[in-house]
């Protein structure tokens, strides 16, 4: 009697192969990357939109989860897996809350998602649903505002911060180096922009960067901005909570 393989088990199997494309062999640690919306609304005169749809918080973001091997190359673009929507629907408030497109003209953040999710999610090892949801659990965790404000670092017009007391409040927090990107405008206005920082490659805790940062940042002067943002339509965060899961330390 002629055997066969069962369509399911085939589909277990192709599925199988699929996944294993996504993690590099070459995988070495993660950069996890916040950004504050208030640094991004400083790049130009165009200043920051609220996205078509959603309500972004007044919050950092995040703005991936990014792998890299341990010589400090970025891994992207490991496999053709797309990006689909229905993965990532039950999470689609905090993703709208804590991951959104505010550039101007007004844009709809799934491109942004899509982005992120083809170039770098790919190469994460994890599933799509994964990939995001635990990205925004380390965000919660980490709660960066909340802990600058234990050093009363805090978002405020006409203030500029040295860039050596965020780093010196954000190691004290974590018991690791932070890397600062700045943004600047035409009047060399530089604003705190975005935070790096560093995750074990099974992503279980925050660790000491063996690279610095990507290559392609611009880094600060001695003497940064931290100004405000508050979006058109703010949601609160006791009215759009975002998930808590485990801890990085």
């Amino acid at each position: 009697m002629a055997s066969y393989v069962p369509a399911v088990l085939i589909a277990l199997l192709m599925f199988s192969h699929v996944m294993d494309a996504m993690a590099s062999d070459d995988l070495g640690f993660f950069f996890f990357v916040l950004m504050w919306p208030g640094g991004f609304c400083k790049l130009s005169s165009e200043g920051c939109c609220d996205p078509k749809v959603g309500e972004p918080i007044s919050d950092f973001f995040a703005r991936g989860l990014l792998p890299y091997s341990n010589n400090g190359t970025a891994l992207t673009n490991c496999s053709k897996c797309t990006f689909h929507l229905d993965e990532v629907s039950d999470m689609m408030g905090d993703l709208y809350s804590y991951w959104s497109d505010i550039s101007c003209p007004s844009a709809d953040s799934i491109n942004l998602w899509k982005f992120t999710w083809e170039t770098y999610g790919v190469c994460s090892g994890l599933t799509q649903h994964d990939y995001f949801n635990k990205s925004l659990d380390i965000l919660k965790e980490i709660d960066m505002l909340k802990r600058l404000e234990k050093y009363n670092i805090i978002p405020i017009e006409y203030h500029d911060y040295p860039v050596r007391e965020i780093m010196e409040a954000i190691e004290a927090e974590f018991n690791v180096t932070a890397t600062i990107e700045c943004s600047s405008n035409s009047v060399a206005d530089y604003q705190l922009y975005k935070i790096y920082l560093c995750l074990d490659k099974d992503l279980t805790k925050l660790i000491s960067c063996p690279v610095p940062a990507p290559e392609e940042i611009e880094y600060c002067p001695e003497y940064i901005a931290f100004s405000p943002y508050t979006p058109q339509n703010e949601t609160s965060m006791a009215a759009n909570p975002i998930r808590m899961s485990t801890v990085p330390e």
